[in-house]
């Protein structure tokens, strides 16, 4: 799910920076390449630091969560941020579908379609393979509130869904199997990543593609079928640099950061 996943640490870090979060929603039609955020890992005192157990709890409260029941509310400060990105989304694709031959849709999976809050909760905000393993392989994941609704309309609008994810080829079937479970439309492709053999000849990296670089000539890849990707949706900002695509989208996700 997660190959160059930050420690815990460093994920709510980023978001007491605000290097990751709503706000970061990417607005310009061609937004440039950011640089992945920097952190100084060596504080000089403790006041550059904000207190991790503050930052879980205020994480569990913006998801609507404040006992740590694993569930998110659909009235959550995250809900209605994730509904406003999705209002923009629409209009984008709703404005820029005429014309377009073989207009694409792009979505990354984790916090972009599926909710992983389940997860994150149940290893406080760490990550375990093993453990998030079991949580893919068992489709255990809800759908981002609103997302499944979105998508249905792009795709009954003439859209051709693609998703690009960083989860392993392994997991494919039950990324497929979970993306339906919730009312996700039958994509054109589920991209997952293999750092084996065979690798896919565009990727010209191969195995030592960074995400940016695995999803960004995942999306070139696509153009070279012949679609044009009017929008790309994901919760990191690696999902979204790299060019090929008309315009980015930014969906809110302070839990953690992948370079």
């Amino acid at each position: 799910m997660r190959s160059k996943r930050a420690l815990a640490t460093l994920a709510v870090l980023a978001v007491g920076l605000g290097l990751v979060g709503a706000d970061a929603a990417v607005a310009d039609p061609k937004p440039a390449a950011a640089p992945a955020p920097s952190l100084d890992p060596t504080p000089t005192n403790s006041n550059e630091i904000p207190n991790l157990g503050l930052v879980k709890n205020q994480i569990k409260f913006y998801y609507g969560d404040p006992t740590s029941t694993g569930v998110a509310s659909p009235t959550s400060p995250y809900a209605r941020e994730v509904r406003r990105d999705e209002t923009r989304l629409r209009t984008w694709l709703a404005t820029h579908r005429h014309g377009a031959k073989k207009p694409a849709l792009v979505l990354d999976v984790d916090d972009t379609a599926l909710l992983t809050y389940n997860y994150e909760i149940s290893e406080d905000f760490g990550f375990n393979p093993t453990t998030n393993a079991e949580f893919v392989l068992a489709e255990r994941f809800p759908a981002v509130f609103g997302m499944v609704q979105t998508v249905r309309w792009a795709t009954q609008h003439g859209y051709t869904l693609f998703f690009i994810t960083g989860r392993p080829d392994t997991q494919q079937d039950a990324t497929e199997g979970n993306l339906a479970k919730v009312g996700y439309p039958q994509a054109k492709t589920v991209f997952t990543r293999d750092r084996t053999a065979p690798i896919p000849a565009y990727l010209t990296c191969q195995a030592t593609c960074t995400t940016v670089q695995y999803k960004s000539l995942t999306r070139k890849h696509i153009e070279s079928l012949g679609y044009r990707i009017v929008a790309n949706v994901g919760d990191q900002l690696s999902d979204l640099q790299g060019d090929h695509e008309q315009r980015a989208f930014k969906l809110p996700n302070p839990m953690y950061f992948i370079p």
